[in-house]
Order: C-alpha cells, then structure tokens, then sequence
C-alpha cells in the first residue's frame, strides 16, 4: 500500500509517500480502505520530535490519528461491524490506504456526513468531550469560554458547549473567524488582538467570570485565565500552542483566590476511555448537527503542504488529507 512517512525528526527532511507491506488486523481489530486522514497539531508536534518518548529506532514511521473509510477486513472476535461499513475512528498510522484500529476505536459513520468531513471527527469532537464532559462537567447555563474557537477543537468545542446548554463565549483574531464561529453557535466572539479577553468575560458575565475555560494556547493565556474564570470555575488545558515554549508563569495567589480546578489533559490519557465516549457521542453525531467543516484538503503527496497549513494557523476548523 501507499504511505506517508517521516523518515528524520523536525522539518529538515519532508515526508514521503512511500510503498510500504499491507497491515492485518489483529483480534479485536478492523482493518479499513481509508478515504481520508484527518491532519491534527499534534501530528506536527510528534514529527517534531518533541516527545520524551520518541526514539530514534521509531523511524521511519506513519503519522497521523484519524480516520475515515470502508471495513475491508474484520479481525478475530469483532462483533458490530460489517465489511463495507462506512466508519470513522482513533487510529494509529493513518496516513496510509490500509488502517488497522481497534474495534473499540471505530464507530459507524452516518450517511449525512461525508468521509472528508468524517476523518475530521475524532480528534476535534473526542478532545472537546473530554476537556468538557469528563473532565470540566460542564451543564445547561454554565457559562464556557473556548480559546481559538476557529480551530479544530475549537469547532468542535462551541458545538459540543451549546448541545450542552452552555453559553458559549470564543477568542478568534480576526473577523473572518468571528464569522465563522458565530455559525457554529457562539454567543460572543472576542478579538485578542483587539480586546482584553479577560475582561470582557467579566463584561459578558455581570462580574461573575466564566464557569469553564478551555485553553489549548495556555503558554500565552494561562495566567490571565485567572482574571477570566469564575470563583470554583474549571481550567481545562490541552497545550501550550504549537511553537510555544512549554513553560509559563501564573500567579498562585489568583488562582487561590478563585477556589477553581485545573485540569490538564493529553488525548493518550483518554485511550482508556474511548469505547464509553463512542457510546455516549454516537447518539448525538446520529442527529447530524454537528458541523465539520473541511477547510483545506490536501493529496497524499501534499503531506507537507497539509502541516504546513496546520502550523500557518488560518485553518477554519479542519485540515484533511485525501487518500
């Protein structure tokens, strides 16, 4: 089969497609004719090398998480699925025409949603879940400030908060994306290159503060998420942005003050969890509300273009990778 690899860390060397053996699914496994790869920041940052876990034996390897495409071959055991479904899921080594993944990891794909659009499902929507059902409980009334709500997760975020009952407030810099996540349901839009976003959250809210932030730019935003959230509000980290030093500095007293949780999260940390979140999250992509909208889509030959569009940081919602 065809595959895009990284054969040395960082961007010293592009990506490659290159011929490499079919998989085979394992017990419990389904292995998938992928149509799309959904291309996802933390692509970029793995093939950075940026990881304390990566190793120099791991080259050359395929990138990519996300997928969507037909059943080809069911594994030993797998119940639920047919050869021919339409499917999405958290895969490893999506980047490929072949794509083994879990069972477990996989879910139909309904009709109303495209493959493209499909493929651009599992990191936005799973990661929103997480950051805003398992971890910050968010509910009907509470009010969710999502920080660069024109991205991925920031999409699927604002949509998320609103199925939740949530009043749902988003940085963006610049008026297109303002647009743009005002027609995913934002109830307020703030320019940070314009406006101070703390703020103006304590404007929006009568003084009060926002009940949940969810904060994938933390390096830059952390320290006046404190000014921003309520008394007992929830932080939600996802990262500190990609380029971002991994540091930054906040002041204890405030974040004291407002009696509020941090939670910190990392998507491998939710592996565990993925069957339970398909179970619950199924129902909802059934109703076909949810909007997945494909901003850029790029061959598999134009691997490098499609990371370097994720990194450019002008992407309304998705970056999809044809295969």
């Amino acid at each position: 089969m065809k595959a895009v690899r990284v054969h040395r860390w960082g961007f010293s060397e592009l990506m490659r497609v290159d011929d490499v053996a079919d998989p085979s699914p394992g017990p419990g496994e389904i292995l998938i004719k992928a149509a799309a790869a959904g291309v996802n920041p933390v692509d970029v940052l793995i093939r950075l090398g940026e990881r304390a876990d990566q190793k120099d034996s791991d080259l050359p390897y395929i990138p990519g998480h996300n997928t969507a495409g037909e059943v080809a071959v069911l594994g030993e055991g797998v119940e639920g699925f047919c050869v021919g479904q339409r499917v999405f899921g958290l895969a490893f080594e999506s980047y490929a025409g072949l794509v083994r993944l879990k069972a477990g990891y996989a879910a139909e794909l309904p009709e109303t949603y495209s493959y493209d659009e499909g493929a651009g499902i599992t990191s936005p929507f799973f990661t929103a879940w997480n950051a805003l059902v398992f971890k910050a409980a968010a509910g009907p009334g509470e009010s969710v400030l999502v920080h660069g709500g024109a991205g991925g997760v920031g999409m699927a975020a604002i949509q998320l908060a609103k199925r939740l009952g949530c009043r749902v407030f988003t940085t963006v810099s610049s008026g297109k994306k303002a647009a743009f996540c005002r027609s995913l349901g934002a109830d307020e839009t703030i320019n940070y290159r314009e406006e101070d976003f703390p703020e103006r959250c304590l404007e929006l809210t009568g003084g009060k503060g926002v009940d949940v932030i969810v904060d994938g730019s933390a390096a830059d935003n952390f320290d006046r998420d404190l000014d921003a959230i309520a008394v007992r509000g929830r932080i939600v980290v996802l990262g500190v942005g990609i380029g971002k030093t991994p540091r930054t500095e906040f002041r204890v007293p405030a974040l004291m003050g407002k009696d509020a949780s941090v939670h910190g999260m990392m998507f491998a940390n939710l592996f565990e969890r993925v069957p339970e979140l398909i179970r619950l999250f199924a129902p909802l992509l059934r109703e076909g509300k949810f909007k997945i909208n494909v901003d850029h889509v790029f061959s598999m030959e134009e691997a490098n273009e499609a990371h370097e569009a994720v990194v450019g940081g002008q992407v309304l919602g998705k970056v999809i990778m044809k295969i």
